[in-house]
């Protein structure tokens, strides 16, 4: 059966192989959609946060529903993630390898203090972690896998900015621009900063602009992906990690951390 205009690329010429399937991007933006705090979402909810139409969500959620992906609730009028997506997840840490590799590189670095040491991915203008180490007695943030950071203010947003290429950070900061109400040429100088001192120090820092008590430095570990680094972060209080001790200890030891990773996922050290 030939596919509907909907479900292909506008970009696609008749006779030519397409390059994107529509309705398989957007059935997997639906799936993104969903928040760790997210009990369920009805299809308005769902359009609003992927700016798909009504309808498509529709189709797409009953779609998704009878694949295992969804769960949908008739009394609620409302869908949540079904336990098959773990699934996916899983069989991607395993396949590549992340996990096991980085795992123990973010454990050593955990007992350096009372930190917490995290590993995230680039998500709708946010960072998502995907796995996190921390000592028990660690005071830090209540974030857990899954939890979401800003781009803008947090170590690991700020590290994934740093190594975009000039164009690509342009359009997300004329996108990040609409929501923080900010022009968007004031987001661009502060991309060069980040820019900057990630290539002076190797990493990024957010010393108290995302939580005032929070520091943490962030770095990049390329995966052979341009468009999907891994983003990993040390954090904890102030008074611990502060500006001083992050440049003379903290700092050097997640960039050498975040190189063991890397050389172990086949990467060059260097980049």
């Amino acid at each position: 059966m030939p596919e509907s205009k909907e479900d292909l690329t506008d970009g696609q010429t008749a006779g030519r192989e397409p390059t994107l399937v529509n309705a398989l991007a957007r059935g997997l933006s639906l799936l993104a959609a969903f928040e760790p705090e997210d009990r369920g979402l009805g299809n308005q909810e769902l359009a609003q946060r992927t700016g798909l139409p009504k309808p498509t969500v529709s189709r797409l959620a009953r779609t998704l529903t009878e694949l295992g992906y969804l769960i949908h609730h008739p009394r609620a009028a409302r869908y949540s993630l079904a336990p098959k997506v773990l699934e996916l997840g899983y069989a991607a840490l395993a396949s590549s390898g992340i996990s096991l590799i980085a795992r123990p590189i973010m454990r050593q670095l955990s007992e350096m203090d009372d930190i917490a040491v995290a590993l995230g991915v680039q998500s709708r203008d946010a960072i998502r972690y995907i796995d996190l180490v921390r000592r028990p007695e660690a005071v830090v943030l209540s974030l857990d896998i899954g939890s979401r950071l800003p781009l803008l203010h947090s170590a690991m947003g700020r590290a994934w900015l740093a190594v975009l290429q000039k164009d690509a950070s342009a359009a997300v900061a004329e996108r990040l621009s609409r929501q923080e109400k900010m022009a968007a040429d004031i987001l661009m100088a502060q991309i060069a900063r980040h820019r900057e001192e990630m290539a002076q120090h190797g990493y990024v820092t957010s010393l108290g602009e995302w939580r005032p008590e929070i520091h943490a430095a962030a770095t990049v570990i390329h995966t052979g992906s341009a468009r999907e680094p891994l983003i990993i972060n040390i954090g904890g209080l102030a008074s611990i990690m502060t500006e001083e001790r992050i440049r003379s200890r903290f700092g050097p030891a997640l960039v050498t951390a975040a190189r063991k990773i890397q050389v172990g996922l086949g990467m060059p050290a260097e980049r």
